[in-house]
This record gives C-alpha cells, sequence and structure tokens, in this order.
C-alpha cells in the first residue's frame, strides 16, 4: 500500500526532485565515462579502502583491504558492511556504489518529502526545500564520491527528525535510539550531533534521556574498538588516527540541515519583528548562495579528480593485477591498488596499516621498520619516489613510471622494487611488455641491468 501511496497527484514535488537528481547524477557519469573510455571510477582514493574491505567481507569474511589480516583501514563500520551485500551478489563492480548511493538518496528524499507531508508543508514549499537537498550539499556529488556520505546523511536525518518529534516526550522512542547507534556507526564524525544533544538534555536536568541516548551512540564505538584491540590494532579506525586520514566533510551536515531547519525556523520567523526576519532572510540568501557557487564549482571539478584518480592508479593496479595479482605488496597509496588486486598491502602512508602506523608514532620509520615488518614476506613494492629512502638497499630497483598531473592531481613518479633480486629481471620483462598499455606521456625509466653472462654459460 506503501507504494500505492506514493503514486498520488500530491507527491508531484517528490517525483520533480526524483528526476532533478536522476539528471544530475547522469550528466558528470556520462562525461567521466568519455574520459576513461567507458571504464567506471571515483574521485576519492579514501573510498577504494571501503570498497577492499566491503569486497573481503563479501568473499573472505574479514575486515581489511588485505586478504587474510584484519586492518581497520575504513573510517566507517556500516558503509562496507552494507556494500558487501550487492557484491556478493553481483561482483565487486564500481557502478554498484554509485547504484547503492543512488537508491539511498532516493529513500532520502522519500522519507523527507513524507515527513514534510506530516508537518502540513504545501508542495511548493516542499519542492524548495527537496530542491535544496540536492543542491546545497550537493547530494550528486555526495553519491558520486562513493563513500559513506549519503548513508550518513540519511540516518542522520531519520535520527535528527524523530529526535525532534519526540523532543517534548518523557523519552525517546526505541527507533530514535537505534537510529542514532546506526548513524555513528556510519561516520565517527557524527558523534558530534550527538554530543550537542546530550548536552542540551543535561542543560534541561534530564539526566537519563542524556545518558540512555550517549550510550546507545558510543556502543558501535565501543564494541568495535574491543574487536580492533584483540586483533592488533587501534581503538580507532586507521584513518582516524593517521595524520593524512579521514578527513571532516561537512556536506552530510549541511544536508540534514536543509531538510529539517526550514519547519523550526519558519515558526520562529512567525514570532519575530519584521526587521529581523529580513536579517534572517538575507543571511540566509547570502549563505545559500555562497554554498551553492562553491558546489558548482566542485561538480566542475569531479570528472577532473575522477580522471586523474584513474590516469594515475589505474594503470598501477592494472599492472598488479595482470602480474602480482596475490603478492604481498609494500605500497603507499593502497586505495585502487588494493580493490583492483586481491593482495597483502602494507601501506606506508599508515592510512591502512595499523603496523606502520605504530612505528611512525614511535619514529622508527625507516628501511629498518621494513625489515621488522617482513612477517607476511613482502614481495614487491611500488612506492612513490618521495619513500626511496624506507626501502633497503639489497631490494633491487627495477624501473619507474613518471606520470604527468591530471586535473587537480599533481606529476607523480612510481618506483617499482622486488626484494629478491634473483627475480628482478622477470620483473622488468613484466614492465616491458605492460609499457605498451601507458599512454605516450608516461615516461618510463629502467634502473635495472641483468648481470652479464660467463662464457661458461
Amino acid at each position: 500500500m506503501r507504494i500505492f501511496n506514493l503514486i498520488q497527484k500530491n507527491n508531484w514535488p517528490l517525483y520533480a526532485a526524483t528526476a532533478t537528481l536522476l539528471i544530475s547524477i547522469t550528466i558528470p557519469a556520462y562525461h567521466l565515462l568519455q574520459g576513461t573510455g567507458g571504464i567506471f571510477s571515483l574521485p576519492r582514493d579514501e573510498a577504494f579502502l571501503q570498497l577492499s574491505t566491503a569486497r573481503n567481507l563479501a568473499f573472505r569474511q574479514t575486515w581489511g583491504i588485505s586478504r587474510y589480516y584484519f586492518e581497520a583501514a575504513s573510517p566507517s563500520l556500516l558503509y562496507p558492511l552494507a556494500l558487501a551485500i550487492p557484491f556478493f551478489l553481483f561482483g565487486p563492480h564500481l557502478v554498484l556504489v554509485v547504484l547503492a548511493n543512488t537508491l539511498t538518496a532516493l529513500l532520502l528524499l522519500t522519507y523527507v518529502h513524507r515527513w514534510l507531508v506530516t508537518k502540513g508543508i504545501q508542495p511548493l514549499t516542499r519542492l524548495c526545500i527537496l530542491l535544496m537537498l540536492i543542491l546545497l550539499p550537493p547530494l550528486p556529488l555526495m553519491i558520486m564520491y562513493g563513500m559513506e556520505r549519503t548513508l550518513l546523511l540519511f540516518f542522520a536525518f531519520l535520527f535528527i527528525s524523530r529526535m525532534s518529534d519526540e523532543w517534548r516526550a518523557a523519552s525517546f522512542s526505541r527507533m530514535t535510539l537505534i537510529y542514532g547507534a546506526l548513524m555513528v556507526a556510519t561516520g565517527y564524525e557524527s558523534l558530534l550531533v550527538v554530543a550537542i544533544v546530550c548536552m542540551l538534555l543535561l542543560l534541561q536536568r534530564r539526566w537519563y534521556l542524556a545518558f540512555e541516548l550517549g550510550l546507545w551512540a558510543i556502543l558501535p564505538v565501543l564494541i568495535f574498538g574491543f574487536i580492533a584491540l584483540r586483533k592488533g590494532g587501534y581503538f580507532l579506525p586507521d584513518p582516524y588516527i593517521s595524520a593524512i586520514g579521514s578527513q571532516f566533510d561537512a556536506d552530510w551536515l549541511i544536508g540534514c540541515g536543509v531538510a529539517t531547519t526550514p519547519i523550526r525556523l519558519s515558526r520562529y520567523m512567525t514570532q519575530t519583528k519584521k526587521g529581523t526576519r529580513q536579517w534572517v532572510i538575507a543571511l540566509g540568501g547570502i549563505f545559500i548562495i555562497m554554498l551553492f557557487s562553491w558546489n558548482v564549482h566542485a561538480m566542475r571539478e569531479l570528472d577532473r579528480n575522477s580522471l586523474g584518480i584513474h590516469k594515475q592508479e589505474y594503470m598501477v593496479g592494472q599492472f598488479l593485477h595482470r602480474y602480482y595479482n596475490r603478492k604481498s605488496i609494500l605500497t603507499d597509496d593502497a586505495g585502487m591498488l588494493s580493490y583492483m588486486t586481491e593482495g597483502i598491502f602494507i601501506d606506508l602512508s599508515g592510512q591502512a596499516s595499523a603496523k606502520i602506523l605504530r612505528h611512525r608514532s614511535d619514529s622508527l620509520f625507516g628501511p629498518g621498520l621494513i625489515r621488522l615488518l617482513n612477517d607476511p614476506g613482502i614481495e614487491i613494492a611500488v612506492v612513490s619516489d618521495k619513500y626511496e629512502y624506507t626501502i633497503p638497499d639489497d631490494w633491487a630497483k627495477v624501473a619507474s613510471w613518471q606520470i604527468p598531473g591530471y586535473g587537480l592531481t599533481t606529476e607523480k613518479t612510481i618506483v617499482f622494487y622486488i626484494t629478491e633480486p634473483k627475480y628482478a629481471h622477470f620483473m622488468k620483462q613484466f614492465l616491458e611488455e605492460y609499457s605498451y598499455f601507458l599512454p605516450h606521456d608516461v615516461i618510463v625509466r629502467y634502473f635495472y641491468n641483468p648481470p652479464p653472462k660467463l662464457p661458461t654459460e
């Protein structure tokens, strides 16, 4: 019956918003596929750490980017679990990530529209709120990032909308508390929202409600933290501890504010003086114009970022997938590489390897560290030239690829090493064979020359 209830003349704002969202996703996706030759890509390399975790969960029941070892490389707990289901059913295809985020966004628009209807909001006002929800965060950009933002916005709206409706009640419903826990499990940064709500409850001397909400919200953090400690990791996921790890993005918070604030603000506006209303409208208009201008620029850079990630990382991932698919690999950029191969990865950046992160904090980063990490038997190293000082002297330096910058990505030089010099000629042979597939603007240099054969050989 709920499906038939959606097919009503009164729901035309939802239909218009749905069409706007789908069009705004299709256009940049089409431009991206044209630039990559029909191969889909993502604009953020951090997203591939979550996708690798989801793939290993689906097929190897392992939490991490390596097929055998636990690594808390994903900043989100719920998002890899959610993606593991379609990956298991249809395979780990990137297009499934965009489809899953699009489906989540459509559910978000449906629930926001239904909530606005229950508040007696007129259709034209509903359409304006839904369009602002699409354009201001912006929702298409969140979908194309391939990260947990869309799911985080969905649970944040469910939590804040139900919590605001139940604010004057004696207690929150069980579903409100569950939504709060799911929101935190999707993104730890949402603990800020829970902390603000708990502070407001404490100011009203509602001690029990504040304690109950805080306990439910922190429960996913505690459960995963204790599991990670038992597995030899940190209490928090590695990206939150790494200096270059997960950054705070406010797009989901902006979207949640757009969905829930207009109703509360309209009641405030009816009770204020005309001069105050004019100031609030003017400041709100300036904020919307500034945010929309920034989002237009971000949308224009979307395909350039995706194209840059594709041109710099995809060819390296393809080479490793073809020749070293199940090897132990040392790298400083394990995102797309871990997604395209099934090897065991040690990430020199520390974003996906707790061992590296721990030794970085102990100031033991150097060639000696690599020997300490030789437990999984590192076979090859694919690192940027800035990490050459960390490579032991007895490893064979075989070749390098100097890849020009694309979009916002800068020029990058990738260096290939092998831990057993006796196999270096095989790696050089593989690199020479694969060089025919490289773009013409990639500069290839070879450093390894096999020793001359003796006359008796």
